[in-house]
């Protein structure tokens, strides 16, 4: 072999490197959009693979007790917890037959869980037959290219360059840790909204992929992306047991109940403050934007991420993020009895720096 051909392989192999250590903004999944058209089937039925199911009355009477029991959310939450291959419907259907011995007991008895357990057999019931119908060619031929169309728009309108520096700052930041190779996903499926998963992944419908609706809405999946990404860092028990005893602080135990209603809380406001920290380091919050997302975001209720934010900057090389933030607690900047005042003093930092970029502008107007 010439040492051209070495070459290319290394460059390739480089490459090919790159790509799996960086992953695509977006994914799709054939098991999720399987499991979502239980919920959906009225989008589907009328595909001629599946037209014949309407005479299955089992078929009908499966799906009826299936929509009354759950919902897409739930399923795709208990596949993606307690499943495995995304992409193999043969694992798709291994899970429903065997949920019972795969979900641990000590869980058995959680409502949205045990309601999927109930109807176990109708699940297996419709699973098949949709894919004896031709469920997977039907994804292949009809929905996943649909849904790849829309990405590709979307990453059409993203910067060049932009999804390679986000890779590097997420590195950087993270750095002396090492982040788990474990990427967190945004899930393009077809349906017509969006929830979280439990393994801080998230399935969205394409139609948000429109940048008039993304505004609209006040999303940015660069953001998500970011934020997502950012729950690979290491939190230590060390960590959250000093988060636990702050409960004792009024200020923060009256926002973390707010914060809980939300689904949201604990170590939320660490990945806020890293997340609006890089955010704005890439240019993608002006300062303005970081006083705004402190203020409204779970509405306002993550109290602790301003006074991160506004430390951040004091973070040495030597440590990693977890470290840091322990040293927050340990050099009271964040203490029992001062979160109140310490939020309010970040606000007032984080106001100022917002109100000076437009009073420079202003200047330059006047001039």
């Amino acid at each position: 072999m010439n040492r051209l051909s070495i070459l290319t392989i290394i460059l390739v192999f480089s490459m090919l490197k790159v790509v799996a250590d960086n992953p695509h903004l977006f994914s799709t999944s054939k098991c999720l959009d399987l499991l979502c058209s239980f919920q959906y089937y009225d989008k589907i039925k009328s595909n001629p693979q599946f037209m014949d199911l309407q005479n299955d009355s089992s078929f009908v009477k499966a799906i009826d007790s299936i929509n009354s029991r759950t919902r897409a959310s739930k399923l795709c939450n208990a596949y993606v917890k307690y499943g495995t291959d995304l992409n193999d419907v043969d694992s798709c259907i291994f899970f429903m037959e065997n949920i019972v011995s795969l979900v641990p007991k000590s869980e058995q008895q959680t409502e949205w869980i045990r309601n999927i357990i109930e109807i176990h057999e109708e699940l297996c019931y419709v699973t098949k037959r949709l894919i004896q119908n031709g469920y997977c060619e039907y994804w292949d031929s009809i929905v996943n290219p649909s849904l790849q169309q829309q990405i590709d728009i979307y990453y059409s309108t993203i910067p060049d360059g932009l999804l390679d520096a986000i890779h590097s700052e997420l590195k950087d930041f993270a750095e002396p840790e090492i982040l788990s190779k474990l990427h967190s996903k945004t899930y393009i499926v077809d349906i017509d909204n969006a929830f979280n998963l439990d393994d801080e992944s998230f399935c969205c419908t394409p139609f948000l992929l429109d940048p008039e609706l993304e505004k609209k809405y006040h999303l940015d999946f660069i953001k998500v992306y970011i934020h997502e990404n950012l729950h690979r860092l290491d939190i230590s028990q060390e960590l959250m047991s000093h988060l636990n005893n702050l409960l004792q602080d009024d200020f923060y135990s009256e926002n973390e109940k707010i914060a809980a209603e939300h689904n949201e809380g604990q170590n939320e406001a660490f990945v806020v403050a890293a997340e609006v920290f890089l955010s704005n380091k890439l240019g993608r919050r002006s300062s303005l934007d970081v006083y705004n997302e402190f203020l409204e975001y779970v509405d306002g209720s993550l109290v602790l991420a301003p006074i991160i934010y506004i430390h951040l900057p004091e973070r040495t090389n030597t440590e990693t993020f977890n470290s840091f933030l322990i040293r927050l607690f340990n050099e009271d900047k964040i203490k029992s009895g001062s979160v109140k005042a310490e939020y309010d003093k970040a606000m007032r930092q984080l106001k100022e720096s917002s109100i000076q970029p437009m009073s420079n502008a202003l200047k330059l107007i006047s001039k």
